[in-house]
């Protein structure tokens, strides 16, 4: 059976095509990816403008060409914070099922946060039992407690990266945003082994401990590696940072994205993190197999 998982997300839209092998392996047919923010819309007018709409419908016909030339047999199509803060997002939806035929389904912040502790879970990489889980989007960051697999809390705050450069660009101070909402965590005073990080942001830091630190596995990051990233990125011009492959729209947030991270496992007194490179579009898959 042919997949096709779309994560519609505030920083930008992105599809996975996956044959799925009766042997329950799968195999990657099609990646795409769509850098539409459509958190800064939202965030600064609190609904999708007409010219980011029109985008929008353009980013789906071209999904539906996509699938329909790899033959996907189901389509799995999720949107995150962006679209559930949007005032006209029962317009949009209707609009893009019309133009593309795709049904678009927008998911709670706690509906987000199974799916993507499902990808982890089931992960190859699964060898934590005692973690807490931060996914980082653009406009919402999930975080999960995880104890021998049970759920000590899990919830989803406004503190994605696009709405954090929304605050920044209004002059307001970021850190205490984001400390307002971390403050009300209650974990218990349960200390985790490590994090697990997942999410573009992540991802990107990965990349940056190979090419920045020149050191390997990108799959564990330390703390103290994390800092010595933070501390080379900021020398970094532009120009500097677009040479090493990372997209426009990550070099913008990246700085939010550490700055948050550090501020959570500083909270938690976590010293390592595990990046198992998985997410929302492939936990959705796991969840339509189940």
């Amino acid at each position: 059976m042919r997949v096709s998982s779309i994560d519609v997300g505030s920083n930008a839209i992105r599809l996975v095509i996956m044959e799925i092998h009766q042997n329950g392996q799968w195999e990657q047919i099609k990646k795409f990816r769509a850098p539409l923010r459509l958190g800064t819309d939202v965030f600064e007018h609190k609904s999708l403008q007409p010219e980011t709409v029109a985008e929008l419908v353009e980013v789906f016909k071209k999904i539906a060409k996509l699938n329909k030339k790899n033959k996907v047999q189901k389509t799995i199509a999720l949107a995150t914070s962006a679209m559930r803060d949007a005032k006209n997002k029962k317009a949009v939806v209707n609009l893009i099922k019309k133009t593309s035929k795709i049904k678009l389904d927008i998911i709670s912040g706690q509906e987000e946060a199974r799916l993507i502790r499902n990808a982890i879970l089931k992960s190859k990489s699964n060898h934590f039992h005692n973690a807490l889980l931060i996914d980082i989007g653009g406009g919402s960051a999930e975080l999960t407690g995880l104890y021998q697999e049970k759920i000590l809390f899990s919830k989803s705050y406004p503190l994605g990266v696009v709405r954090l450069l929304s605050i920044k660009n209004k002059k307001k101070n970021v850190r205490e945003y984001c400390e307002s909402h971390l403050k009300k965590i209650k974990n218990g005073r349960h200390q985790f082994d490590v994090a697990v990080g997942t999410g573009g942001n992540f991802d990107a830091i990965a990349r940056l401990k190979l090419s920045l630190l020149k050191k390997a596995p990108q799959t564990h990051l330390e703390k103290s590696e994390l800092l010595k990233i933070q501390e080379h990125w900021k020398k970094l011009s532009v120009e500097q940072k677009l040479a090493l492959g990372l997209r426009p729209d990550r070099i913008d947030v990246l700085d939010l994205a550490m700055d948050l991270i550090l501020m959570i496992i500083n909270r938690f007194e976590i010293t390592k993190i595990k990046i198992p490179m998985t997410g929302l579009k492939e936990g959705s898959i796991h969840d339509l197999l189940a």
